[in-house]
């Protein structure tokens, strides 16, 4: 029954594998060189970091689907990792004064897509919808 909640964050989820996987093989030569200069100024930490997030979401989102109580830890961890890789990217390696305050725009959709399945996980527990 509580199951269908999540239908449309697991139609999200694909993006998110899909930007991650084209952010890792992407070849810097087919940058600009201000988009160049960006890049540089994430360490290998933040791609982990990433690829964490991502990674976690997914499965996150897969076990939330089946309605596993472990996808509520998943998510929170995953959450966790989603607001460092943006605070970083936002803040500290500048995408806000390189491109501008548009650049945010995306970010925030995720940061609030990545509370909202925290979210519904604890309305699962709540409402017993959990195997």
């Amino acid at each position: 029954m509580g199951a269908n909640i999540c239908y449309p964050t697991i139609d999200m989820e694909p993006y998110g594998v899909f930007a991650f996987v084209s952010d890792i093989i992407l070849d810097p030569s087919t940058l600009d060189q201000i988009q160049q200069d960006f890049r540089a100024n994430f360490p290998l930490w933040t791609k982990i970091v990433y690829g964490l997030a991502v990674g976690l979401g997914s499965f996150g989102t897969f076990g939330l689907f089946l309605r596993k109580s472990w996808s509520k830890n998943v998510l929170a961890i995953s959450l966790i990792c989603v607001i460092i890789q943006m605070y970083h990217s936002m803040f500290i390696a500048g995408a806000i004064e390189t491109f501008g305050v548009s650049i945010a725009k995306l970010p925030t959709v995720v940061v609030i897509l990545s509370l909202t399945l925290v979210w519904i996980a604890q309305l699962y527990r709540r409402k017993g919808w959990f195997i």
